[in-house]
């Protein structure tokens, strides 16, 4: 089976029997590890470590020295992939590092997190039946859930996908209207 990730920002497909991956670089690995990289690698680019958060977090341990860096460092420089954020505050020492992936770690999860809760689209096809379902899901700790019928078009699945953003957006706001009215 061939799995597609349709509101991914890059073209994610994972071909996997249901429990492990059967191509590529992650051949014979489970289906929901997989996943689960996928999902960190789509959202480690919008990662951003504030530096309020990071000088409160070194505070917070009493650490002043590493607190007092943080505003020496260019404020882009806690965006990004964690590759390159490594590299530019690594001169900054080991404790300002431990500091910053600590601090990263907590974002990295708060995002997963989000991610794991966003509805999106996905397509499933099974070769050898020569079926293919598009339908609206979202992936929690690796296990794929589907949340609506198949749908015939991307298209179709996008107009249904737009309805239910909007109107899980709406609830909080009717929620808020209906306690203000009692």
């Amino acid at each position: 089976m061939i799995e597609r990730w349709l509101s991914s920002n890059r073209h994610i497909q994972i071909e996997h029997d249901g429990r492990f991956v059967l191509g590529g670089e992650k051949r014979g690995q489970p289906i929901e590890v997989v996943r689960q990289e996928r999902i960190q690698e789509e959202v480690e680019a919008q990662i951003e470590v504030k530096p309020f958060k990071l000088r409160q977090h070194f505070l917070q341990r009493g650490n002043f020295q590493d607190a007092e860096k943080v505003e020496q460092v260019d404020g882009m420089v806690f965006q990004g992939k964690r590759g390159r954020l490594l590299a530019e505050v690594s001169f900054a020492g080991t404790s300002f590092l431990e500091g910053f992936l600590s601090v990263y770690g907590m974002e990295l999860d708060q995002a997963v997190k989000r991610y794991e809760e966003k509805l999106q689209l996905f397509e499933v096809e099974q070769r050898e039946k020569k079926q293919k379902a598009i339908f609206i899901g979202r992936i929690r700790e690796g296990e794929l859930e589907q949340l609506s019928e198949g749908f015939l078009t991307v298209q179709e699945a996008k107009r249904k996908l737009s309805n239910m953003q909007q109107q899980k957006e709406n609830v909080p706001h009717q929620f808020v209207e209906m306690k203000q009215e009692k």
